[in-house]
């Protein structure tokens, strides 16, 4: 006997599949709701709950400047090169250097001969006081000796006279020397402290110059702009910057960031598909604005506490714009599954 099944009526089948599709729409709408409210709160509060900040990655480094006016005759270095300490990196020429040198040089000079002129006559002088005044003591004891002789008419006026005018130029002359070795025992201690000044002076400027060849103060990488030949540049001018081997991670976290960050948490840093884990080494005491690259333009100007993270910047170029987040589970996870998979091997 044929067995007859029940089959569901066309308008029933139909219904169905509606109730079924405006269901499955249904389940997507709010799904799709409920995205846009995270996002939304997100936007809005995700900076109060969730650390995160952007930030640079930088590097310890020199930046070498002009320390007097002149030109570029060569530059020995090139964008990106790795140099050593006392390596030389750009020749430079000065007019004004080198005349300076040659008026500081001869102001020496001068000083020095002024030095050794007043030490001559120094010498003489205090060679010639014991002289004088022994001059001025026979002066006086002759005179003393006529003023006795006088009184019993033994001595003409003439030889008086003489005697009185002897004494009077031995005096003269004591009192001239002394006047003079005054003069020098001033005069000695500044010419010779100004002799050392110019001499300290010469040597300063000598050694600032350098003949125009300016080295390498530490080992390091040569950064991505150098002088070009014949360019001119002025005091203070920068020429280059040397990068070192120490890189770090300036960030800026924002202030409406509810919780304590502490030295010592992890965090990962990332820029496009690269991503590595980090250390906070300290909060620092200040705020700054954020540089305009990091603005949003939706949000208001904000200022963000900086934070210095340590991190391998081998991954990274250096002033390379990088993203800090926090590293709580990730990190965690990452290190079970890293511990599991040296237990299984």
């Amino acid at each position: 006997m044929l067995k007859i099944h029940k089959r569901p009526s066309v308008d029933k089948l139909v219904s169905e599949q509606r109730v079924e599709s405006a269901s499955w729409g249904r389940r997507i709408y709010l799904a799709l709701l409920a995205m846009l409210g995270l996002v939304i709160l997100n936007y809005l509060f995700g900076d109060m709950v969730f650390l995160r900040a952007e930030g640079i990655l930088l590097t310890d480094r020199d930046v070498v400047a002009a320390t007097y006016p002149g030109q570029v005759v060569k530059v020995e270095v090139t964008e990106g090169q790795e140099v050593k300490k006392g390596a030389v990196l750009v020749r430079m020429e000065s007019a004004q250097m080198v005349r300076d040198i040659a008026e500081l040089t001869l102001k020496a000079a001068d000083l020095i001969e002024k030095n050794a002129q007043l030490q001559i006559k120094f010498g003489v002088v205090k060679t010639l006081l014991p002289l004088a005044e022994r001059h001025l003591q026979e002066s006086a004891a002759t005179l003393d000796d006529f003023d006795a002789l006088e009184d019993k008419g033994l001595v003409s006026n003439l030889r008086m006279n003489d005697a009185v005018e002897n004494k009077f130029d031995a005096s003269q002359k004591l009192a001239e020397l002394q006047s003079q070795r005054k003069l020098y025992e001033t005069q000695l201690p500044n010419v010779v402290e100004s002799s050392k000044r110019a001499i300290g002076a010469l040597n300063s400027l000598k050694t600032i110059y350098a003949n125009g060849v300016i080295v390498a103060s530490r080992d390091g990488t040569v950064g991505p702009k150098v002088p070009t030949q014949g360019q001119a540049v002025n005091f203070g001018d920068d020429l280059l910057t040397l990068y070192g081997s120490e890189t770090y991670v300036l960030a800026y976290l924002s202030s409406d960031y509810l919780f304590e960050v502490e030295p010592g948490e992890r965090v990962r840093v990332s820029s496009g598909s690269r991503t590595v884990e980090g250390r906070i080494e300290a909060v620092l005491g200040v705020a700054d604005a954020l540089p305009p690259e990091f603005q949003n333009l939706f949000k208001p100007r904000d200022r963000g506490r900086l934070v210095r993270i340590a991190v391998d910047g081998g991954e990274f170029a250096v002033a390379q714009k990088v993203s800090v987040r926090g590293c709580w589970l990730i990190c965690d996870g990452r290190e079970w599954l890293a511990s599991r998979w040296d237990e299984v091997r």
